[in-house]
């Protein structure tokens, strides 16, 4: 055998170890047909599943008033019983798998999402990323969001693009 022969021999020998996934979740369809994928996965691989959610700190029309820090805080609360009640969508789907233990994360006034998701994998330690091909910020590129591109581009592990 040469060299390059071995070389490729102990690549191919090399264990594949999904013990932790992160799945991105905005409430979108494809973040949901994501995380059915991500539970799926986590359940064959008997992997630690991640769920977060990333908020930015714009303010939608009609929350900024002249009573803007009450205001905010009421958009923040109800930001996050939208996403409690998506988290509670990826549990059931988990609790269908035979996964009872997802841990879930909201980061609210991020400047990048896309940084956000990459630095929550990195300093987990996070195996796979499963994430939607486009969110709900209707920004779209030729074959996947932004988000999701970005993510492909800079992870530090393996990423799983779901339509």
């Amino acid at each position: 055998m040469t060299n390059d022969t071995q070389a490729a021999s102990v690549d191919e020998q090399k264990e594949i170890e999904i013990k932790k996934i992160l799945v991105p979740i905005d409430g979108s369809e494809y973040s949901l047909h994501a995380a059915q994928y991500a539970t799926r996965i986590a359940r064959n691989e008997k992997a630690q599943l991640f769920c977060i959610h990333v908020v930015t700190p714009r303010i939608p029309y009609g929350y900024a008033t002249p009573a803007a820090s009450s205001t905010k805080s009421r958009y923040y609360d109800h930001i996050k019983n939208k996403v409690e009640s998506w988290f509670d969508n990826v549990r059931n789907m988990a609790k269908d798998e035979g996964i009872f233990d997802i841990k879930t994360e909201i980061f609210v006034d991020v400047k990048s999402i896309i940084e956000s998701i990459i630095q929550y994998a990195t300093q987990r330690n996070i195996d796979l990323i499963v994430i939607g091909t486009r969110g709900r910020t209707g920004l779209k590129r030729f074959f996947m969001g932004s988000v999701a591109n970005d993510v492909v581009q800079h992870a530090r592990c393996s990423v799983l693009v779901i339509r």
